[in-house]
């Protein structure tokens, strides 16, 4: 029952518009952080890039952000894939930790 309860701390999505970003172009992203019952809440987050499994890049230098609720890149300062990526499978990972509890939100991507 403990797990349950701990498993149900809170609920983590991410929003992207697709999953083949343009290099060189804004990738706008959003992330929302809720309790059960629908409700913003506290949270941290961090993103990297990962290639077969393996981290290969921090977004935002591994910038660690603390919000409440939705998360989004502020307007020119969006993620931006490099050319070096065009046509790499990656994938997208934000870690969000509230509650004690650490959510990793997983999105592949192919830079185009």
């Amino acid at each position: 029952m403990l797990e349950l309860a701990l498993a149900a701390a809170f609920k983590a999505t991410l929003s992207a518009p697709t999953h083949r970003p343009r290099v060189d172009h804004p990738w706008p992203i959003a992330i929302r952080v809720t309790d059960p019952g629908g409700h913003p809440i506290r949270a941290r987050l961090t993103m990297r890039l990962l290639y077969s499994g393996i981290a290969v890049g921090k977004v935002d230098n591994g910038r660690v952000y603390t919000f409440l609720g939705t998360w989004r890149e502020q307007k020119g300062e969006e993620i931006k894939y490099p050319s070096a990526s065009s046509g790499q499978r990656l994938m997208f990972q934000a870690l969000v930790t509230a509650r004690g509890r650490t959510i990793k939100l997983n999105y592949w991507v192919r830079p185009r």
